[in-house]
């Protein structure tokens, strides 16, 4: 197991990818940190990190892309069937692609989330260290998962560009659809109808104050209420939003009970999906190795 590791460790570093995947990773972090910085000034009620999601999303990809093009190099150059043929079992090769595929993803998640964390020094230091430990812990997890997933779908396909476009597809089409429901789910709870105050101010420098009703184009109820719910429970790409949405309210007393219900729901989200994230984790990691072990490679 340790020499299947070392080789594909190897193989990694020499590839022209990994510096590739290295530069695209600090760079959207670094990016990150710096959009973040913006809204520094911003803090309020609640503090949050409006860190920008397409930076890590930016990296995810470019993870994914270096792992199922070294992963799938593995059997366009017969390298999978000689190591059979030397004797290493299939659970024991495909175990150390997952533990290499792993330390790959450690690299670029650190080189992306270390500057925006920097920049985002706002919330990081004013959140308590168990809260921000769950934070960095989520967002890895989503890393993770998709790495995984790629390993997998790789190993299965056994075609590193069907791979590659296979295991993008895949986190996009989950990141898509968590996109169209995330607004319902974050609503949950809000009024159909509220009322709104606009301010005009006229040339001469007068203010008029108008109430508007407006209508919540989020509001859902019944079964759709119950379908966005679910939704939201199984997409694992809610590891990541849940994280970025994440809030803090440092100073809860002379905050309403809606707010702190809010902060309260956030904090279990997030607590829920270290849970779930870690489960598909290990679920991923043992279909794989299950449908792997009855592949035949002839």
């Amino acid at each position: 197991m340790i020499n299947l590791i070392k080789s594909q460790l190897i193989k990694y570093f020499r590839n022209p990818l990994f510096f590739i995947a290295v530069v695209v990773s600090l760079t959207t972090g670094i990016y990150g940190g710096v959009r973040c910085t913006d809204f520094k000034d911003d803090t309020n009620v609640v503090i949050n990190c409006r860190v920008e999601v397409m930076w890590m999303l930016t990296a995810i990809w470019a993870c994914i892309v270096l792992i199922a093009m070294c992963a799938g190099k593995e059997f366009s150059d017969g390298i999978i069937r000689n190591k059979i043929v030397a004797g290493h079992t299939k659970i024991s090769v495909f175990l150390a692609e997952i533990i290499v595929a792993t330390i790959m993803t450690v690299i670029m998640y650190l080189l992306n989330i270390i500057p925006t964390a920097i920049g985002g020094w706002y919330f990081i230091g004013e959140i308590p260290v168990l809260f921000a430990v769950k934070w960095f812990v989520n967002i890895f997890l989503t890393f993770e998962l998709m790495s995984i997933f790629t390993v997998v779908i790789t190993y299965i396909l056994a075609k590193r560009a069907v791979a590659v476009v296979a295991s993008f597809a895949l986190h996009f089409i989950l990141y898509i659809i968590s996109g169209f429901t995330d607004g319902y789910y974050y609503n949950i709870g809000e009024p159909k109808m509220s009322t709104m105050t606009f301010y005009i101010v006229y040339d001469d420098g007068t203010i008029e104050e108008r109430e508007q009703e407006c209508e919540n184009g989020y509001y859902t109820e019944g079964v759709q209420q119950v379908l966005v719910q679910i939704e939201h429970a199984v997409n694992p790409m809610y590891g990541l939003i849940d994280a970025i949405n994440f809030g803090y309210i440092p100073d809860k007393t002379n905050v309403d009970n809606s707010l702190l219900n809010e902060e309260k729901k956030r904090i279990r989200d997030l607590n829920f999906d270290i849970i779930k994230m870690s489960a598909y984790c290990i679920m991923a990691y043992c279909i794989g190795a299950y449908l792997f072990y009855k592949k035949d490679l002839k």
